[in-house]
């Protein structure tokens, strides 16, 4: 794959990114820098960064298919209220992705963990974006 200016564009945010971005982020964020540079490019240069194992790809219980660099696994923090991401520096599942793969003789390719709950903005202002239940 040749490396033209807007792939290198792209790769780059991703890993600069501090959580995982949507292709209308990455087009919106790149605009100034590559004028030229069109969503569709973004899109198909993204799938192939995925089939290349350089750019994850992922989506959340909202449908919404976001990326991240393929050197990372993403693991998060997800509002259920804000939709606030907050990622996860250390990753919890190395011990038990290792013993899986010592105990099953599975060779594990990666993994990535999503936990869902209320940031400490929510809770505090007392945000329910569901109607109060009545049993």
């Amino acid at each position: 794959m040749k490396n033209t200016k807007q792939r290198q564009a792209i790769l780059c945010l991703l890993a600069q990114s501090h959580g995982p971005l949507t292709a209308e982020d990455i087009f919106q964020s790149l605009r100034d820098s590559c004028p030229s540079l069109a969503l569709s490019t973004v899109y198909r240069n993204l799938e192939r960064f995925c089939a290349e194992g350089l750019v994850k790809k992922e989506s959340l219980n909202d449908g919404i298919i976001r990326y991240t660099s393929g050197r990372e696994h993403g693991h998060y923090l997800v509002c259920t209220e804000c939709d606030r991401r907050i990622r996860l520096d250390s990753c919890p599942l190395s011990e038990i992705e290792q013993e899986l793969a010592r105990k099953t003789g599975f060779e594990i390719d990666g993994h990535s963990l999503t936990i869902y709950g209320k940031c400490p903005d929510c809770l505090h202002r007392g945000t329910s974006g569901h109607p109060s239940r009545k049993d």
